[in-house]
């Protein structure tokens, strides 16, 4: 058994608590702040990359020698622990919020129809945790974002659950790995391929932007976000974010050559490592506040910062924290954060239910912030304390009870589940492939003259917050028609920041063209845009 590293049980409680104050600043903190508005965001990413890269570390020190010295008995045993450690809270807590919450609910009985964001066909795809695998369009909205709290949180559970199926695969190669410099080469080596994968979307943004409006329709391009075929790439995609699972293995392979060597690196050469890592994380959150939005095309930046811009300088923290003579490791070792990172994964999962309990409107003046920033540390504690409950009441006893009955199985019974499940699931991997091929054929895009893509009024004041909130009602006045104006008017578009001004952003496609179109309104209160399918013109 693989020596415990408390330090990595405590940043996983940071991870989870980043998500979490993502989450709730979009609940709690929504004002006319858009310095706070893109860093409650940035916090989020920064968590999930501290996930993924965490997550490539603790399996391959708990499992990595196991795997290669006996693959028939230890890559059954990985996956059964794997199940038994993310599978039961989230199918318990899924199963509640679909069957009880009301997104959902007034549906099933019959009231009202089927809300934006939901399809029953994608019920199976989610307990399969394959939702993340496959990019489609369904009831309005991609995959990842379907269903409630649980539903749209657990995508990163799918994307886990890809790595812990691609990690027997990856395990004899880090068995060769035997030097530093071996292990440092394959670090960088999975950082190169990720951003390798954002230089290819970078520069082939255009046609997958087009590929996305012909085969899923105008709200998977951009300068739309949410539903984007390019988000699910740099984001969610498995395919993509595999790379820092890879990077956080090449970390946990160059600990236990240290190990191996009973080499310590000095405290101080730790202690900088970790001190260029939180250096460079604390740019990309500088940077990305003071940079521009992004709008019918992205930046390097903006695509890295969704993954390995964060990735690589949280692995510098991890190879430091794993050290416990270093600054890092000493601090994330305290008991109280090794305990509630513990019950992390419960807090990661329920954090968002009980945050969207609390009826929370937009803060003006500073002294409804303090109010606003009161409650959100009620709604953590709570999130905080019900997943400390959660955990050790239902989490880890349902963990061991599945552990033990398949060790209490016979060989024979092992083998048969190992094959039932083998087939049942590659069942569900070829019937999601197939859902998601079904909805990209043909061109979807039908209609003659202009097909609105997105509009966006005062996304330079409220950033992510606002991207889109024209698009209905653009879309309405001008889609079809061959040349249409439209101006901005204060009683039919809510102002998304009272006191900023606000640009007017519109983009939209014609029939037989090859580009999506754009055009941008400085000073929205008093401009007109003209979208046309013979030329792009402002009207002032």
């Amino acid at each position: 058994m693989a020596k415990q590293i408390p330090a990595l049980t405590g940043i996983r409680f940071v991870a989870a608590a980043a998500v979490a104050l993502s989450h709730g600043g979009n609940v709690f903190l929504q004002g006319p702040s858009l310095g706070l508005d893109i860093s409650v965001g940035t916090l989020g990413l920064l968590g999930m990359t501290v996930f993924f890269t965490l997550s490539g570390f603790v399996i391959q020190y708990n499992y990595g020698s196991s795997i290669v010295s006996s693959p028939r008995k230890a890559i059954p045993d990985f996956l059964v622990a794997r199940i038994a450690r993310i599978y039961p809270l989230f199918v318990v807590l899924f199963l509640v919020e679909l069957l009880t919450g009301p997104f959902v609910w007034p549906w099933l009985l019959g009231t009202e129809a089927p809300a934006e964001g939901f399809s029953a066909h994608l019920v199976p795809f989610q307990l399969g945790l394959v939702q993340t695998w496959f990019f489609a369009n369904i009831a309005g909205v991609a995959p990842v974002w379907q269903y409630e709290e649980v539903g749209i949180v657990s995508w990163s559970v799918s994307t886990e659950w890809f790595f812990y199926l691609v990690f027997p695969l990856v395990c004899p190669l880090l068995a060769r790995i035997r030097t530093v410099p071996a292990a440092v080469v394959c670090a960088v080596g999975a950082v190169a391929i990720e951003l390798g994968i954002d230089l290819a979307v970078l520069m082939l943004q255009g046609r997958i932007n087009l590929f996305a409006l012909h085969a899923y329709g105008t709200e998977a391009a951009l300068p739309n976000w949410k539903n984007t075929l390019i988000l699910w790439i740099i984001y969610f995609s498995p395919f993509c974010r595999v790379w820092e699972f890879v990077l956080g293995c090449c970390l946990a392979r160059l600990h236990e050559v240290w190990s191996a060597r009973d080499f310590r690196p000095s405290r101080a050469l730790l202690d900088i490592a970790a001190l260029v890592g939180v250096g460079a994380i604390s740019w990309v959150f500088w940077f990305t506040a003071h940079k521009p939005p992004f709008g019918a095309s992205m930046s390097l930046f903006d695509i890295t910062r969704n993954n390995i811009a964060l990735a690589a300088p949280v692995a510098l923290i991890l190879v430091a924290a794993a050290q416990p003579a270093s600054t890092a490791g000493r601090l994330l070792s305290a008991r109280w954060l090794v305990f509630l990172g513990e019950a992390s994964f419960a807090l990661y999962l329920i954090h968002i239910i009980i945050f969207r309990r609390f009826p929370v409107v937009r803060w003006e003046t500073s002294i409804q912030l303090l109010g606003h920033l009161g409650a959100f540390a009620l709604a953590f504690a709570l999130a905080t304390c019900a997943a400390i409950l959660l955990h050790f009441g239902f989490e880890v006893p349902a963990r061991r009870r599945i552990r033990g009955a398949y060790q209490a199985a016979s060989a024979e019974q092992r083998r048969l589940l190992v094959r039932l499940a083998t087939v049942g699931f590659a069942a569900l991997v070829g019937a999601a492939a197939a859902y998601a091929l079904r909805g990209a054929a043909g061109n979807v895009i039908t209609q003659s003259g202009i097909s609105v893509v997105s509009g966006t009024y005062g996304g330079n004041c409220r950033w992510m917050s606002a991207r889109g909130n024209t698009t209905d009602a653009l879309a309405e006045a001008c889609n079809g028609k061959s040349e249409c104006t439209f101006r901005t008017d204060m009683t039919r578009i809510a102002d998304p920041a009272p006191g900023c001004p606000k640009e007017f952003a519109v983009a939209w496609f014609c029939k037989g063209d090859r580009s999506i179109r754009a055009s941008s309104a400085p000073d929205a209160t008093s401009s007109a845009l003209q979208l046309s399918c013979n030329k792009v013109a402002r009207d002032d």
